[in-house]
């Protein structure tokens, strides 16, 4: 089974140890020349593990199994922020593989928690491998969401739909390349754009660079320490609203705009009106609160709107940008951003979270049991995306829900086993089960900061943050006695 995803692993080491080359630019940018070896070093090493996976392992033309999926991913996830962890630890940032290896989990997967207590210290080349690192991640995700994740079908994945063209009948690479190429093109574009418009509104280069960075891959790590909204002027936080809605949508959609020049094209996509509604719904509530609380008094209407809007769209987005204040912020918005971020962004996304594709499906079985109730002996047919959804897909989408609602409720647990207080636990594990652990300061307020967890702590943190982007059901399978023998 492994000579099936061996090939792929080792192309993917390969382009991770090319990447490390390109942090010696900003190293030699800001004069930081001493860090110029150890992103060489780490480089070659990173290529010359891949070249060995590559050439060990031939590449099948068959179409992948669910099984040859499922080794894929758990291996994928676990195996390249090893390497990527390389340079934080070589260039003596942080020293210890624990924190290193927290750092590139959390920015592949692009979660957002980091172990630097204060990153405006830290060195600039470093700062960039880290969002370079989150920003990769994010073509990782939408690269497998197209090519890979719907034939495992894990929570009703089959029910995706791309607009972009894939063999059914191809192998890993075949799968992949098919849909790599499109999607970094238009992923880059995105990228280039935020930033050009966050150096325009008065972003340093550097900040500009890694911010957008941030934003497209919904990871929201930052180049300033308690950074949030405050850390921008006004313009800068319009310019990173509609980045971050594009991140967290179908991006197959906006590349099928950009090639056809046809805006119908979006009015396929239901899960982009989902987003907005809710985006809507939830800016009004965040809104009425924030017009009641009484440590807001003296701030402006407008000022209160543009933060509802702004906190909105980084919870469902699970960016986790901060909001001013939001050490302070009403219990009710603390709730919403929890409940947002559990919804998450559309399936093919950078965005964490449930997936607003499976909650619709379960609110349409709740639509039919009530129409059945009144017709008993009616026929009820259920189809979104123009699939059928069959009782094999509506028993996954169920176990997944409840794998995620146990999830909850254990990590919760095992953080209180640590010393942290019950709304720390529920915190810190909604935070990082969902990608969004930028934002743990304003679901977890009474929480210190990750540099001064225990070593047991950071491993469970990675844990969850794997687990979440792996959504619990495939980690599960891969170290089931049934999977092993078959």
């Amino acid at each position: 089974m492994f000579t099936k995803v061996g090939h792929i692993l080792g192309r993917l080491l390969i382009i991770l140890g090319i990447s490390e080359f390109v942090p010696i630019l900003v190293s030699l940018s800001f004069n930081e020349r001493t860090l110029i070896l150890p992103f060489f070093i780490c480089g070659l090493l990173t290529i010359f593990v891949g070249m060995g996976f590559y050439f060990a392992f031939r590449d099948v033309l068959e179409k992948p199994s669910r099984y040859d999926v499922i080794v894929f991913l758990v291996l994928a996830w676990i195996i390249i922020p090893i390497f990527a962890s390389t340079p934080f630890m070589v260039s003596g940032v942080l020293t210890k593989f624990t924190d290193a290896y927290f750092e590139a989990v959390s920015a592949f997967t692009t979660s957002g928690s980091t172990i630097l207590a204060n990153s405006a210290l830290a060195p600039k080349t470093v700062l960039f491998w880290r969002a370079f690192l989150q920003w990769q991640g994010g073509i990782f995700l939408f690269v497998i969401a197209v090519s890979v994740i719907p034939l495992s079908a894990i929570g009703g994945s089959e029910l995706y739909r791309s607009a972009l063209a894939h063999g059914e009948k191809e192998g890993f690479v075949s799968r992949i390349k098919s849909s790599f190429i499109p999607l970094v093109q238009i992923y880059l574009f995105f990228t280039l754009v935020c930033f050009i418009l966050l150096n325009i509104s008065g972003m340093s280069f550097i900040d500009a660079l890694s911010t957008s960075m941030a934003t497209i891959s919904s990871g929201g790590f930052s180049n300033h320490a308690n950074f949030g909204v405050n850390s921008f002027n006004n313009y800068s936080e319009l310019i990173l609203v509609p980045f971050m809605i594009i991140a967290a949508s179908n991006l197959t959609y906006h590349w099928s705009f950009f090639s056809n020049g046809k805006i119908k094209i979006y009015k396929q996509d239901k899960e982009l009106k989902y987003i907005l509604s809710i985006i809507m719904i939830a800016a009004l509530l965040i809104f009425m609160v924030l017009i009641n609380a009484e440590n807001s008094a003296s701030t402006t209407i407008f000022k209160k709107l543009g933060v509802s809007i702004f906190t909105a769209v980084s919870a469902i987005s699970t960016t986790g940008f901060l909001p001013d204040g939001s050490n302070s912020m009403p219990l009710g918005i603390v709730i919403l951003c929890v409940i947002l971020l559990f919804i998450g962004g559309a399936m093919g996304s950078t965005a964490g979270g449930f997936k607003i594709l499976r909650l619709k499906v379960l609110f349409r079985q709740a639509d039919s049991e009530i129409s059945r109730l009144s017709h008993p002996h009616g026929v009820v047919p259920m189809r979104v995306n123009n699939v059928s959804v069959t009782s094999s897909i509506l028993m996954s989408i169920w176990t997944l829900l409840f794998l995620f609602l146990s999830s909850i409720a254990l990590f919760s647990i095992a953080y209180g086993a640590l010393g942290y207080n019950l709304g720390v636990g529920i915190g810190l594990t909604v935070a990082n089960l969902f990608s969004a652990g930028s934002m743990t300061g304003l679901i977890a307020p009474e929480f210190i900061g990750y540099s001064g967890m225990s070593y047991a702590g950071k491993w469970l943190t990675s844990i969850i943050m794997l687990i979440g982007r792996l959504e619990i059901i495939a980690l599960l399978i891969f170290f089931s006695p049934a999977f092993r023998r078959n």
